[in-house]
């Protein structure tokens, strides 16, 4: 038998009651071979089983059995090398496998339905193959994706406020964040977040809580990357602020969404920029550099484009990456790190540059402000140069604080959970439970409801933990091509330089096109 060309896919998707109503979604299998299984028809019949040990299940007869935990069906059983170890046919009267839910990597399979509690604690992956907009067909690239978005209310509408654990691909690399819910109304009645999926995504959520900190007059809390938050007062603009293109504090000056953001290089994707920055010294108190940014679409262009190249053979690397292959982790987390984050540089006395932080949260969809702490200097200018990739960063804020000390904050769960104005008790239950996760798929919204003490004003963060599950699309299949998705993952340096004609072709649009591309409004 030849070797076998596994499912192109990349969104594993945790599937269990997650409240209201419970989604099994299974999704297109491909080929297992060059001759076999590549019709629609086959494609609507088959469950693969990617088990722990790297062995695979094709099953063209299958079942769930929820309250014992395993998968029960009859196919094929291949070993890691997709050599047939065993075949069981039903026609043949064969006893069923039976697969324990606890061996199983992931699955893929290609039917969207309703079906309380079949899949509990499986993983399951496919492709995206049916909703497309006339933004997406114009560039597959610049299809809308998103973390768990959430909106608040600001001036009496509904605005989008945050994106959850934006850098979180997998459950290999879930983790929590913390994002500041800046502008928002001051709750007169009780406070309320929409948890939506506006895009071809699943999202496992652990948990969606509040942050509260009383307000006091001339005073703000902001957190670090790291999740550390500090009261901070006196607040001030640059005195100078250049790159490049001249003078940038007119777009700096306020968290307002006039950022300032540049083109990435023709030749290198990964090519530096530098801001320069002066403030005046406050003198003996600590500081700190506040950032107010977002990312631009080149991650998500080049997640992308890792997927397309993988195309057909994604599957068995998405199972790898699930039971936390360490050689692959290394490579995806050495690929991003080619691009970096925000540096920040402190100008000592003696002229030298002295790296303080590195401001690394990925996410297009909404800005966040993160404080970085300074280290004490007695010159009369603070002088800070921050490095960064071209046409990487939309930088909407930078100001420099004076810090006053560390804060605790009052943490508040969801006391409620709606949906379509019908109560959510299990959502609310695995919120609060912080272990089985919430899992909103692609048009799923929830209204999140919490009680505020009404002792005084707030100002308030959302802490989440989780992580995002993006979808192959049928589109970017067709862009396979191995080589280029090894030079991704083993030299990511070579395929920044040549990854940049394609990306330069579609910058002008894409920040229009992806917008327009939601798969939710």
């Amino acid at each position: 038998m030849k070797s076998t060309h596994l499912c192109g896919i990349l969104a594993i998707l945790l599937l269990l009651a997650s409240g209201c109503a419970q989604t099994v979604l299974n999704r297109s299998v491909y080929r297992l071979s060059d001759n076999e299984l590549n019709s629609p028809d086959a494609k609507a019949k088959i469950l693969k089983v990617h088990m722990n040990d790297g062995t695979l299940y094709v099953l063209n007869e299958w079942s769930f059995s929820g309250e014992a935990e395993i998968v029960m069906g009859h196919g094929d059983y291949y070993n890691f090398n997709r050599r047939l170890l065993s075949s069981n046919k039903k026609e043949k009267d064969s006893p069923a496998y039976e697969i324990p839910y606890s061996e199983v990597s992931l699955i893929e399979t290609n039917k969207l339905e309703r079906d309380g509690r079949n899949l509990l604690g499986i993983s399951i992956a496919g492709v995206s193959s049916a909703i497309y907009s006339i933004y997406c067909i114009t560039d597959p690239k610049a299809c809308f994706g998103s973390c768990p978005t959430f909106y608040a209310m600001k001036e009496g509408n509904w605005h989008m406020i945050s994106e959850g654990f934006s850098s979180s691909i997998s459950s290999s690399f879930e983790k929590s964040d913390v994002d500041m819910l800046y502008g928002i109304d001051q709750p007169t009645d009780g406070f309320s977040l929409k948890l939506t999926n506006e895009a071809l995504e699943t999202h496992v959520i652990r948990y969606v809580d509040l942050l509260a900190f009383p307000q006091e007059l001339g005073e703000q809390v902001f957190a670090t990357e790291e999740g550390v938050f500090y009261r901070t007062s006196a607040l001030q603009a640059p005195q100078t602020c250049l790159a490049e293109e001249g003078d940038l504090r007119a777009q700096v000056q306020a968290f307002d969404g006039n950022e300032r953001f540049s083109l990435t290089d023709e030749n290198n994707l990964a090519g530096k920029e530098e801001i320069m920055l002066t403030f005046a010294n406050p003198g003996a108190v600590e500081s700190g550099l506040l950032i107010g940014s977002r990312q631009s679409l080149l991650t998500t262009f080049l997640f992308y484009q890792l997927m397309a190249y993988s195309g057909n053979h994604y599957g068995h690397f998405v199972a790898r990456v699930e039971n936390g292959d360490p050689h692959l982790l290394k490579r995806i987390e050495k690929m991003w790190g080619k691009l970096g984050g925000i540096e920040v540089f402190l100008q000592t006395a003696d002229k030298k540059w002295q790296k303080v932080d590195e401001i690394e949260e990925m996410g297009p969809i909404a800005a966040d402000i993160h404080l970085v702490k300074l280290p004490p200097t007695e010159q009369e200018s603070i002088t800070l140069k921050l490095r960064l990739t071209k046409g990487l960063w939309r930088i909407d804020y930078l100001a420099l604080a004076e810090i006053m000390g560390e804060e605790t904050p009052l943490r508040i769960e969801p006391r409620l959970v709606t949906a379509n104005d019908t109560i959510c008790r299990e959502a609310l239950q695995l919120l609060n439970d912080k272990q089985k996760p919430l899992v909103p798929f692609p048009g799923d919204q929830y209204t999140l409801h919490y009680t505020v003490p009404d002792d005084c004003s707030y100002q308030f963060f959302l802490e989440t933990k989780g992580y995002y599950l993006e979808w192959m699309r049928d589109e970017w299949i067709k862009e396979e091509d191995l080589k280029k998705a090894a030079l991704a993952l083993y030299f990511p340096g070579l395929f920044m330089r040549k990854a940049a004609p394609a990306f330069k072709r579609a910058e002008p649009q894409m920040e229009k096109l992806f917008w327009e591309s939601r798969y939710v409004k």
